[in-house]
């Protein structure tokens, strides 16, 4: 990327353009440039201890006295107070905001069917423990795919806490930080009930606790122990793919889930009274699907304005043939030490049935939230000196 500016201007209605080395031009408010200088939130090497309460200033009375390219930053003198603000060349292009640069940083997410994704590599267990260029393609495959396949680990309940952490603090779910989910026969089940992960049952393909107001980001499914009958194969299905081609397929219904939010909770007991709403697809400022918060299981009573009703049945109805698409389906049955990592605002999961009489099915499961995620992705791109994927816009997910 380009840091160098051949010329810059200052315009009446009050920007100042770069027009860079490379011939691109980018435009930056006077009140955008004059508040990064007051702005806590970036850690700026000059920032000293200031308690006075920081408001924007009203756009229409900053004046620029002077400004200069001096030592690699654009120098700005505004008149009224003499305040001079110094601004990084190259903090200035990797963050500057018209359409055409916000979109080339944005995170390209790469769809995938059933049958690529048994194609993506096994990646080394041990190796992301203790190799950060290891972790760093394992965070991109995240990052573009939602989805990555490890091996290797040893097959013990807490073992998947290790890579976990090694994304961020671990996150408290409905079954706790660290669970393992284990199924029973019913001679046996216990509190344990033929619903949900417990069961033995078919699960369609879902988002984990799309009651809850965010739900859990990143899920990290390892096997510990593999019934010996058929059946109880993981399933993952891509909804960025199926939301995808919602839109090209049925437009009005993409249009009514990314709009309207539905009500999903959980309600299954007296220590339970979940809701929340949200959209079932969840697009950004320029329409791009950025989450998914889909499940059958615990789509909640609809509270829609009545004229309503009727469409959010029928929308939900098409984006569920979507997602369920036999070409959507990856299959896999977890051996020990095998683990699944997916992004839960993108990635739908499920299970196929099994006969709980033939053995267990054991898998370890913890979760880290999105933005711990995308906080150490930044931070390990910011060590192995790939700044421009450090600065990438990444999806917010299925808020909202």
């Amino acid at each position: 990327m380009c840091r160098s500016v051949h010329s810059h201007d200052i315009l009446p209605d009050r920007r100042v353009v770069l027009n860079w080395a490379d011939g691109e031009r980018n435009h930056y408010h006077f009140v955008w440039l004059r508040q990064q200088h007051f702005h806590p939130a970036i850690g700026r090497s000059d920032q000293v201890p200031d308690a006075a309460l920081r408001l924007p200033d009203d756009p229409a009375s900053l004046e620029v006295a002077s400004s200069a390219i001096e030592n690699g930053e654009l120098v700005v003198e505004w008149a009224g107070d003499g305040v001079v603000t110094r601004h990084d060349l190259g903090w200035l292009r990797r963050n500057a905001y018209d359409r055409l640069s916000r979109l080339g940083r944005k995170v390209r997410q790469q769809t995938w069917t059933g049958s690529e994704a048994s194609t993506f590599p096994w990646l080394d267990w041990q190796a992301l423990l203790v190799d950060d260029e290891a972790l760093f393609a394992f965070e991109v495959r995240l990052r573009d795919y939602g989805f990555a396949r490890v091996r290797g680990a040893p097959a013990g309940s807490g073992e998947v806490a290790r890579l976990a952490e090694r994304l961020g603090a671990l996150r408290n779910t409905d079954f706790g930080a660290v669970a393992t989910i284990e199924t029973r026969p019913p001679s046996k089940d216990g509190r344990y009930t033929n619903l949900g992960a417990g069961g033995w049952v078919r699960l369609a393909p879902h988002t984990d606790e799309g009651w809850r107001y965010a739900p859990p980001g990143i899920s990290f499914h390892l096997g510990l122990e593999s019934t010996p009958g058929e059946g109880g194969d993981s399933i993952l299905v891509d909804g960025l793919l199926a939301a995808r081609r919602l839109a090209a397929r049925d437009p009005e219904a993409f249009d009514f889930l990314t709009r309207k939010p539905f009500r999903f909770c959980a309600e299954r007991n007296p220590r339970e009274r979940f809701v929340a709403r949200g959209r079932v697809i969840v697009t950004d400022q320029d329409g791009e699907v950025v989450g998914i918060r889909f499940s059958d299981r615990t789509l909640g009573v609809q509270d829609l304005d009545e004229t309503m009703i009727e469409p959010a049945y029928k929308a939900l109805g098409a984006f569920a043939r979507e997602l369920y698409s036999t070409d959507l389906v990856y299959r896999h049955k977890l051996q020990p030490g095998e683990c699944h990592v997916f992004d839960n605002h993108r990635i739908l999961h499920a299970r196929t049935e099994f006969d709980p009489e033939s053995g267990p099915r054991r898998i370890a499961q913890c979760s880290v939230d999105r933005e711990e995620f995308h906080n150490s992705y930044r931070q390990l791109s910011e060590r192995l000196g790939r700044m421009d994927d450090a600065h990438l816009i990444l999806p917010n997910g299925a808020l909202g």
